[in-house]
């Protein structure tokens, strides 16, 4: 079976196999382009495009065109409609998988079924297991859902082979979201610390310059407001993409604009476009500070290199303010294809033994060996815990249900993984309390705080006590997280003896509504 690696992003998306070689080689689509826009137009009900198709569909159907669908992964309430029928970010995101298996399975003459996915090095509990889900829809099994910043740092060293520990500085900037992440690399690759946003990425820059242009549209002719129609926007927002990417190479372009008889043609400089999105760069970079300011403490004598990854990297003033402002040293390495190619490597070693891979490569069983041989160690990227109340608070006393809640988090961010938090004391709060409700709560992106409006609540479970419990009883709660990021919860009662023991259920799809998205798409087509 061969082993696949899906970089499934914002904007676009790639696929990655393993070749007779042992190279991660990047399969092209139906168009036989290296990247497909994660995009889907829902032509009709029973019909789906997916990918550059679906993109132009957008100037003339744009309420018939999904797209950033993954910033809302794991997210609740975040349904689109289309033709009368809600689709969460999971199912479209489920055509998006199932078309790029159909690609890897037209070029490679084989069914594909096993897949590693990469997500952004921030995404959460919610939205891994979102990810997850997706490729269930798609009928896909998902091996591992792995950080790209890592799936980055494992193709670079597969292609430079270091032969002494570096610790390099992951900067993925894409098309939604944006991480950083400090991966030493050598032997095995291990992730010290990462940071990031899940709603910082090249969509913002475009925002930016589509209002640029509008208003100048608006300055050149008063009268006029474009802005409200759809087909007019949209058409803008394909320009602004394409003129951003020019001036990543040239130092000004000149966009022409029409609407209702009228035209202008609106020069953008490099400098102008610098200056529009100056705010989102800074954000970027005082993540990146954190990030090597966490590194630091952790021993890291220094950064040797780092790797720029993602599409919008390409701008001049990413490279220029990581040497000017950090002193770092930089290379730009493969942003639209490293991460698809390390998932493909990150899916080789969990693929099969070492002799089925040598077998199916037609390599040596020392060769095979060696290719998975090197262990990825991540850590937790943001905090886990549970809802407890203060009993420092003056309310405890005399009426606990009021008294301040907040979260103790077990597992805070950077925790290496598998996590295991070990017995954790805790006590009942009442006399006669029937049972306690275990709340898992994750710290939201960029927070690091014990406040409830900090965190979120991603699952729940109820252990029973006994009867006539009274205040004060000692109880032991326990988190495990796993390396794929499956977290499970116990609680026990010492006093009854009591258990509860749960693999957590994250919210958005359970298992009936995942079968029942499958088959779905299953009766479906999807074209491209």
């Amino acid at each position: 079976m061969t082993a696949i690696g899906i970089d499934l992003g914002t904007v676009n998306s790639c696929i990655a196999h393993i070749d007779a070689a042992g190279r991660p080689v990047v399969i092209r689509n139906g168009v036989e382009e290296e990247t497909t826009p994660s995009v889907v137009y829902f032509e009709r009900a029973d019909h789906r495009v997916v990918g550059k198709e679906a993109k132009n569909s957008a100037l003339i159907a744009p309420r018939l065109v999904a797209a950033l669908f993954k910033r809302d992964m794991g997210k609740e309430g975040a349904e689109r409609v289309y033709h009368g029928r809600r689709y969460r970010p999971e199912e479209i995101s489920a055509i998006v998988l199932l078309k790029l298996a159909e690609f890897a399975e037209h070029k490679l003459g084989e069914p594909v079924h096993e897949v590693v996915v990469t997500v952004p090095a921030y995404f959460g509990v919610a939205e891994r297991a979102a990810t997850r889900r997706a490729g269930e829809i798609a009928g896909l099994t998902v091996v591992d859902v792995l950080a790209e910043p890592v799936a980055a740092a494992l193709a670079y060293q597969q292609e430079f082979r270091f032969g002494e520990d570096r610790h390099l500085l992951v900067f993925d900037l894409g098309g939604g979201t944006f991480d950083t992440s400090v991966i030493r690399v050598g032997g095995d690759t291990t992730v010290l610390c990462t940071d990031g946003a899940l709603d910082l990425g090249g969509a913002d820059w475009d925002a930016r310059l589509l209002d640029h242009l509008i208003g100048e549209f608006r300055r050149a002719h008063p009268r006029l407001d474009p802005a409200a129609d759809e087909e007019f926007v949209q058409e803008l927002t394909e320009k602004a993409e394409t003129l951003k990417h020019h001036l990543s190479e040239v130092l000004s372009r000149h966009c022409p604009m029409r609407w209702q008889g009228e035209a202008a043609r609106i020069e953008v400089t490099r400098s102008k476009l610098e200056e529009l999105t100056e705010d989102l760069l800074e954000r970027a970079f005082q993540i990146t500070e954190k990030t090597l300011a966490k590194a630091a403490e952790l021993g890291v004598p220094e950064i040797d290199e780092v790797i720029l990854v993602g599409g919008m990297t390409r701008m001049p003033a990413v490279e220029a303010g990581l040497r000017e402002r950090f002193g770092l040293k930089v290379r730009r390495y493969d942003p639209d294809l490293a991460v698809a190619r390390g998932a493909a490597l990150h899916a080789l070693t969990k693929s099969g033994t070492a002799e089925e891979i040598a077998d199916r490569l037609g390599v040596s069983d020392e060769r095979a060996a060696e290719m998975i041989s090197r262990k990825v160690s991540m850590v937790v990227p943001r905090g886990f815990g549970v809802k407890t109340v203060d009993p420092s608070d003056p309310l405890f006393a005399t009426d606990p249900a009021r008294a301040r809640q907040f979260i103790l988090h077990l597992l805070p961010a950077g925790t290496p993984l598998p996590a295991d938090t070990g017995q954790i004391p805790a006590a009942t709060a009442i006399d006669n309390q029937p049972m306690i409700e275990v709340d898992v709560w994750e710290a939201k992106p960029g927070m690091d705080s014990q406040e409830l409006q900090h965190n979120t609540r991603i699952g729940t479970g109820f252990l029973r006590l006994a009867p006539r419990t009274p205040a004060r009883t000692a109880l032991n709660i326990c988190f495990r997280l796993s390396e794929t990021g499956l977290l499970t919860v116990s609680a026990s009662d010492s006093r009854s003896g009591n258990r509860l023991h749960y693999e957590l259920q994250i919210g958005g799809m359970n298992q009936a509504e995942v079968d029942e998205a499958r088959t779905a798409l299953a009766r479906t087509t999807v074209s491209d």
